[in-house]
């Protein structure tokens, strides 16, 4: 969640936020904060109403324009465009800049072509405050041997096995149990007859059955072509074994695979080392002539809302160079809601926008373009 502060004057923002994460959920903390440069936010002059408008023009452009401010300092300008914070300081921890992963992805790209470097993944992503991730940047321009890739990616749910296997599944039993609870109305698929090649399908996320129903509203020729981004920290008891005991290690493991089987899933990291690695692997996903289905939220919605979308999806399509078809999802939350145990059937509807060409480096405004769409979509 994001969160436009006034602040007094001397008053520590990360102490703020700290103190107020302490009594929230983890849904409900605050990710990101950012300080309003004046007295008071600005309201309506009969009513006082906030012009929550005004505000989210100021988060996106005024932000920024504080950004510019730092120019001199690259790394904190970088730190500061990415993270919406401008008061940032050696000792604030990356934790609390409330990166997504597609976020720490973006800044990562930017920073190594900022210093025209190869960065490690697994000291970036271990670089606990801004003074140790300076030191990790500073290390790397330096260095001649390019550091080792921390995760090694599968690829044998590419292979024409897994490929027969997830054909005949999707088709016989796994879709066929979710039109028993989705019932299915789809709007937009004309928008995909005239589209050649993969492209990213950006979708807002509502829920656990979000990717199978997206998959019952693709034509074939999309569906089974078609992988989806989970995240890895879903999947921690399988990465990190170490760190759970056996029954927590088989069952996550099985679940991973499971995944990776049936959806041609694979994951997208948040808190941890690889996620530049990610962005490699959709590239090779599109190269094999196969599509990404992409939820730019990064978290499920309480209400069915549509919340913002991170600007790492303006940046993959940018960097990519490939379409991307904005996905509305609408009453899966009353199908199968985050936080229940099993689906009760409800009417779902799955909208289909024109394909967006993103171009350029302002990752921010092309993210917003995506989200506008998929808003329009309603």
């Amino acid at each position: 969640m994001n969160a436009v502060l006034v602040v007094d004057a001397g008053v520590d923002v990360d102490s703020v936020v700290r103190s107020a994460n302490a009594k929230l959920d983890d849904p409900q903390r605050i990710r990101r904060a950012l300080v309003w440069p004046e007295a008071e936010l600005p309201r309506t002059d009969g009513t006082r109403k906030l012009k929550r408008a005004a505000i989210r023009d100021w988060v996106v452009s005024g932000a920024q324009a504080l950004v510019r401010a730092k120019s001199d300092d690259p790394i904190a300008a970088l730190i500061a465009k990415y993270s919406g914070r401008t008061d940032i300081s050696p000792a604030t921890t990356i934790e609390e800049l409330g990166l997504s992963s597609l976020d720490r992805v973006e800044l990562m790209v930017a920073l190594e072509d900022a210093f025209h470097t190869h960065l490690d993944e697994g000291a970036f992503a271990g670089a606990r405050d801004l003074q140790a991730l300076r030191a990790v940047v500073e290390h790397a321009a330096v260095s001649e041997a390019p550091p080792p890739e921390p995760v090694d990616f599968p690829t044998w749910n590419r292979s024409w096995l897994a490929r027969t296997i997830r054909h005949a599944s999707l088709a016989t039993w796994i879709l066929p149990i979710g039109r028993l609870f989705a019932w299915l109305h789809v709007e937009g698929r004309e928008h995909l007859d005239a589209v050649r090649g993969p492209v990213i399908f950006a979708a807002n996320h509502q829920s656990h059955m979000d990717t199978p129903v997206i998959l019952m509203a693709l034509p074939p020729r999309w569906r089974y072509r078609t992988s989806t981004a989970m995240a890895k920290e879903f999947f921690k008891a399988h990465f990190f074994p170490e760190q759970y005991g056996r029954t927590a290690w088989f069952t996550n493991s099985l679940n991973y695979y499971l995944a990776a089987l049936f959806f041609n899933a694979f994951p997208l990291p948040q808190r941890e080392a690889g996620a530049r690695q990610t962005l490699q692997y959709i590239g090779d996903i599109l190269a094999h002539d196969s599509s990404v289905l992409i939820f730019p939220e990064g978290k499920r919605s309480d209400a069915g809302e549509v919340g913002r979308f991170m600007p790492g999806v303006g940046m993959i399509a940018a960097r990519l160079g490939v379409a991307v078809v904005p996905v509305r999802i609408d009453g899966l939350d009353k199908v199968l809601h985050h936080t229940w145990h099993m689906a009760r059937p409800g009417r779902v509807r799955i909208a289909f926008g024109k394909p967006l060409h993103l171009t350029g480096d302002d990752y921010e405004a092309l993210a917003k373009q995506v989200e506008d769409a998929v808003r329009n979509l309603d």
